[in-house]
């Protein structure tokens, strides 16, 4: 009895030990963007809490930013195995197949996406293309893109040769309204738009509050245009060497976090807004017929850059996207 006493102890004491969470899983996810983009950074702190909450504490994400790694060097560390978890945008390896800029193309519409074959398809070639195993593309809101200013359009409105701040994305749409693209990293933004290095920038709808840019540009303008679809990919033989469980909580967290970003999105939008508008930050629309041309010209950009890089599997993805109707 004693020695059955102990051994029931012991098994107890091993199963406790077994479970607790100083055994869960740790992960290494290396972001593109700190907190203090919070609109876009909402999207991994979505993923994070659902991986908490879906998990139980089984699965553990450890988070490193640009500090430690430039975002548009963070490719290579994740495909090598340094870090496990990417999160990005697929604009900053647009020139080593980064076909995921493409998906900016199409409407913040995740079931669409997964039922189209757009989601396999993506994934598929990540996997074959650069060893990622996709998790997630969950769309930051349903309010894609816009361009800020420091004065208001031309009286022709557009920009007339002034120098506008974007990555390779936005390239189409600053040419298109008469503006000279300008690369610059985005903490760059603030002290370009201040010594006048750059007369506007173009930037995901919500941002101008965390980042300060209302300080130096009182002009945003509308429509909006496009879909920001920040991924979150995962080093595949890291994937595969996980337990089954470990697998279904990283996936399910990525769907529901692909559902529940436009409405968090969405509500982080009209909080700006508001707060932008209260600080004096005016808006400029466009006319009916640049704004139809601007979103034709960024969407067509888009699959554009997506064919450079990656060929045929970029005219597939676009074939799925126009026959589901997901195509902007």
């Amino acid at each position: 009895m004693k020695f059955l006493s102990k051994y029931a102890l012991a098994t107890s004491i091993f199963t406790i030990f077994c479970s607790s969470p100083l055994l869960a899983t740790e992960l290494k996810v290396l972001s593109s963007w700190n907190k203090n983009i919070w609109p876009t950074y909402v999207v991994l702190d979505t993923f994070v809490k659902n991986v908490e909450k879906i998990g139980g504490g089984k699965v553990k994400l450890k988070i490193s930013g640009p500090e430690v790694v430039p975002a548009f060097q963070q490719l290579q560390p994740v495909k090598s195995g340094v870090f496990d978890i990417l999160f990005t945008h697929g604009a900053y390896h647009a020139g080593a197949k980064g076909l995921a800029v493409s998906i900016d193309a199409m409407l913040p519409d995740p079931v669409g996406k997964r039922l189209s074959g757009v989601w396999d398809k993506l994934d598929k070639f990540y996997q074959e293309a650069h060893g990622l195993k996709l998790l997630a593309a969950a769309p930051a809101s349903t309010h894609g893109y816009h361009m800020f200013l420091k004065e208001p359009l031309s009286k022709s409105g557009d920009f007339q040769g002034r120098k506008i701040r974007g990555t390779q994305t936005y390239f189409g749409v600053i040419k298109l309204l008469g503006g000279q693209p300008v690369v610059l990293p985005g903490s760059q933004v603030y002290s370009a738009l201040e010594k006048g290095v750059v007369d506007g920038a173009a930037w995901p709808s919500a941002g101008m509050l965390n980042m300060k840019h209302y300080e130096v540009a009182k002009h945003k303008i509308r429509p909006t245009f496009g879909t920001t679809h920040p991924p979150v990919f995962m080093n595949l033989k890291k994937y595969k060497s996980l337990t089954q469980a470990n697998k279904s909580i990283l996936l399910s967290a990525g769907y529901q976090t692909e559902l529940e970003m436009p409405w968090i999105g969405d509500a982080l939008q009209a909080k700006e807004d508001s707060a932008l508008a209260a600080k004096g930050v005016k808006i400029t629309k466009l006319s009916s017929e640049k704004a139809a041309k601007l979103r034709k010209t960024f969407s067509e950009s888009l699959w554009k850059q997506g064919e450079k890089c990656c060929g045929s599997v970029a005219n597939e993805l676009r074939a799925l996207s126009e026959k589901a109707g997901l195509s902007q």
